[in-house]
């Protein structure tokens, strides 16, 4: 697959994953977690939108950011020269990581329903970060996601 087709696939799987934020926000209009008496359902949603978005922006760039690197950055072939880009790896999963964190931090916190709340961070920040990683790493990489060796010898890519 040539750089352009991963970048899109990438880009495609940030589109999924606005797809599931939407489905999340119509879960909580479903289902609306209880809040304080100070704080209005539309104020709350506002700011869960605005937390969800950075957790999924800040994924996006992270996967892009990683993919250029691997891609262009370090001229390797072979991934068993690879050693030592792991830590690259781990030090840009902690932009998503840190933002899901913040998100989850700067939320306002509901009288229930918070582990949800915290689950779609999750889901938001970190899923599509190693997701995209993990699948669609350069060849040369594609072992340095955490748990990428024990999944692709199990799948059939």
């Amino acid at each position: 697959m040539k750089p352009i087709g991963y970048i899109s696939a990438i880009l495609f799987i940030i589109v999924l994953s606005i797809l599931i934020f939407v489905g999340e926000l119509f879960l909580l209009d479903t289902y609306p977690p209880q809040l304080p008496g100070d704080v209005t359902l539309g104020q709350w949603r506002a700011s869960f939108q605005k937390w969800a978005s950075i957790c999924i922006a800040s994924a996006g760039f992270a996967s892009l950011l990683w993919y250029i690197l691997a891609q262009w950055g370090f001229k390797i072939n072979r991934w068993e020269d690879t050693g030592g880009k792991r830590p690259i790896w781990l030090l840009l999963f902690l932009i998503p990581i840190i933002m899901t964190v913040v998100s989850c931090i700067y939320i306002e916190p509901t009288e229930s329903s918070q582990w949800l709340i915290y689950l779609f961070f999750l889901l938001n920040g970190l899923l599509p970060y190693y997701v995209t990683t993990l699948l669609l790493s350069p060849s040369a990489f594609k072992y340095i996601p955490v748990g990428a060796k024990g999944i692709r010898s199990r799948c059939f890519w």
